[in-house]
């Protein structure tokens, strides 16, 4: 069987990676690089990794495992009716087609965005890092995850970073624990600008309601919009996302959608884990075996410098620390989430006990 993978991010690589041994593969991607891990990125630009660390599966991998990767190459249309996909100068038949098309950052509509620099990709990477070395102060738009994570790894090595947010909490989280994570921060030189609206950008610096914040290096980090727009054209259905249903199938047939383009009851992918768990349970389907993926179920870990934070399950309900670092969330005296600092190998603990209290809704 052919399997037509658009898209060679976490879910698309992950995929092929798993199925390469059963199936026929072929990659396309519009990047002209090789698979690389993205949430190394700011670890790249801060020096903690090298570019090769990043890029662990040269051409010569993909070769080897029989995957046929084409790189640089976009896809211009889908025709599912034919299971055909066409590029600019060539079509390839499918039997089975992957929608991995991943997100794009998303855009700050404000006079003077093209002082924004973006990180999503290795390219964004290189170019931060290329102003870096001409300039030590950093503003940060946006305190989500790929914010706090450039602005824990740059200003643990120095760099003096300027965090601007309309909110005071970050990721989801209540203000205690936002607090916490801001006066982690804080103690490493972050200086906050939250409950600020930005009205103007210029070469040196951001103007916002509160006032100007100077900073030559300007990074945009305020989410992601998934890439749609090839199944919209195609006559697939769409709505935020690519919508799929719980076996990760669109509206056309023998085409699936997985990572950061998919919507499944208005759930987003979100993370490059939950990227990679999609690619693992659509592969076993795609052998013929029973899987499953909860999709209500989320389980992320950060790290903000040196501050380690676990984001597990609903964390939106009454909140009570068990013990210094863990705090738990309940509903109708259920668990249901947990937040954990420091301590990975107590989040790992907590991840299998809500996962089986959420497999067996009836046990405490």
């Amino acid at each position: 069987m052919r399997l037509v993978i658009i898209g060679n991010g976490p879910a698309g690589f992950e995929l092929a990676k798993r199925v390469c041994d059963h199936h026929e593969v072929i990659i396309i991607d519009e990047a002209e690089l090789p698979f690389y891990f993205k949430p190394m990125l700011s670890n790249y630009i801060a020096g903690f990794s090298r570019k090769e660390d990043l890029f662990q599966y040269d051409l010569t991998w993909y070769e080897k495992n029989n995957i046929h990767l084409l790189a640089g190459t976009r896809v211009n249309k889908i025709d599912f009716l034919a299971k055909k996909v066409f590029t600019a100068d060539a079509k390839y038949n499918f039997d089975v087609l992957i929608l991995a098309t991943g997100a794009r950052p998303r855009e700050l509509a404000v006079e003077g965005k093209e002082f924004l620099s973006m990180l999503r990709t290795f390219r964004d990477a290189e170019n931060i890092k290329k102003q870096l070395e001409t300039s030590d102060e950093v503003v940060i738009i946006g305190t989500g995850f790929i914010g706090l994570e450039v602005s824990g790894n740059l200003s643990k090595v120095g760099y003096k970073i300027k965090m601007i947010g309309k909110s005071e909490n970050f990721l989801g989280l209540d203000q205690e624990l936002s607090n916490i994570i801001k006066k982690q921060l804080e103690q490493n030189g972050v200086e906050f600008h939250l409950t600020a609206n930005i009205e103007k950008i210029d070469e040196t610096g951001i103007l916002t309601d509160k006032g100007y914040v100077k900073g030559k290096v300007k990074i945009c980090a305020i989410g992601a919009v998934p890439n749609k727009e090839l199944a919209e054209a195609s006559g697939i259905n769409v709505d935020r996302g690519v919508l799929i249903d719980e076996t990760f199938r669109t509206s056309a047939q023998d085409v699936y959608a997985i990572g950061d383009c998919s919507e499944f009851q208005g759930i987003l992918c979100g993370t490059a884990k939950t990227a990679s768990e999609h690619a693992k349970v659509l592969a076993d389907i795609l052998r013929g075996n029973e899987s499953s993926f909860d999709f209500g179920f989320r389980s992320s870990i950060f790290k903000f410098g040196d501050f380690p934070i676990s984001i597990i399950g609903e964390t939106t309900q009454e909140g009570k620390w068990i013990d210094d670092n863990t705090k738990i969330f309940y509903q109708q005296s259920k668990i249901v989430g947990a937040v954990v600092l420091q301590d990975i190998r107590k989040a790992v603990e907590m991840e299998q006990r809500i996962k089986k209290q959420y497999s067996n809704p009836n046990g405490k």
